[in-house]
């Protein structure tokens, strides 16, 4: 059972890598809601919801890119000592929750 839920887990990273990375093609942020519509209508992950917004985050920062924080107050439980830096720091997850 381990062995399947790192397969999932593999798997929602890696669709969370794609889907930042064609939003970046189009658009300078993510919106965490967004993606979590997007990423859910693919696949049900073996994650928690922050959990997935955590990926998002990570991800969205390593191709320089600012997140929206908009998927409401339980969304953002936690989020606010994910480390801001370079395009993503003009969003402060703090403020928002």
């Amino acid at each position: 059972m381990q062995h399947a839920d790192n397969i999932a887990l593999k798997r929602v990273r890696t669709l969370v890598e794609q889907y930042v990375l064609t939003r970046s093609r189009r658009y300078d942020f993510v919106s965490t809601e967004l993606a979590y519509k997007a990423i859910r209508e693919v696949m049900r992950t073996p994650i928690d919801e922050v959990e997935l917004d955590r990926l998002v985050v990570k991800s969205a920062q390593e191709k320089g890119l600012s997140v929206r924080f908009d998927r409401g107050q339980a969304a953002c439980h936690g989020l606010a000592a994910i480390p801001q830096q370079g395009a993503a720091a003009d969003t402060n997850a703090s403020s928002l929750c």
